[in-house]
């Protein structure tokens, strides 16, 4: 029995299925690789050394106290955040007519001191009034610049010599920020101050806060 050739349309519709098919099998071999990949790219676990997530993207922690957040490792925060921060909080009674001694309530990295006197503003007995004076201690060894606002009062601009005490009383439930300037280097103090037991036979005055320093660029 003689075999017959297969026609040229044949031919050509062989081919044709031959390259669909391979395009079909090429087509589920990318979309197995990239299950899950957004935009083209991949994930990897939280933990995953550097060199492995370079060009990838970083899952959330799944347990711990960064559960939900991106591992610090994986986020350039020295090129977003520069400095240092601390906290100050304190609360002192006051004395029927009479004030404490000042209390350090926290420093100032590079400056001083920051401390608190509550007092009472009301002559009455048994009937106080307590005011806070905040104190800033200027011992940096070299004279600073100083701003000071409290609340919507105008502020005060002055320069602070060394070894020269700043302060400021505040009365009633007030927030306060203080901005000093050294060789470059800013400092900002944001404080609030509240009053509390008013013409009560017992009263405090509390004082909360932060600061935090930019050092030059």
């Amino acid at each position: 029995m003689k075999l017959k050739l297969p026609s040229p349309a044949m031919v050509v519709a062989i081919t044709a299925l031959i390259v669909a098919l391979s395009g079909t099998a090429v087509a589920a071999v990318n979309f197995a690789r990239n299950a899950g990949a957004v935009d083209g790219k991949s994930a990897v676990a939280s933990g995953a050394k550097l060199e492995h997530a370079a060009g990838k993207l970083v899952a959330t922690q799944r347990s711990g106290a960064g559960k939900g957040r991106i591992d610090a490792r994986y986020l350039d925060l020295p090129e977003l955040v520069r400095g240092s921060s601390a906290t100050f909080g304190r609360a002192l009674s006051v004395v029927d007519n009479g004030a404490l001694v000042p209390v350090q309530i926290g420093t100032v990295p590079g400056i001083g001191a920051l401390t608190a006197t509550c007092r009472d503003e009301n002559g009455a007995a048994g009937r106080l009034d307590p005011a806070t004076t905040i104190t800033l201690a200027n011992t940096s060894g070299e004279t600073i610049n100083l701003m000071r606002k409290v609340d919507t009062d105008s502020a005060t601009v002055v320069p602070l010599p060394s070894g020269v005490i700043h302060e400021f009383v505040i009365s009633a439930s007030r927030p306060f920020t203080l901005h000093i300037e050294r060789r470059g280097s800013n400092t900002l103090v944001q404080g609030v101050v509240r009053q509390d037991g008013r013409n009560e036979p017992s009263a405090s005055c509390l004082v909360y806060g932060f600061s935090l320093v930019a050092p030059p660029a």
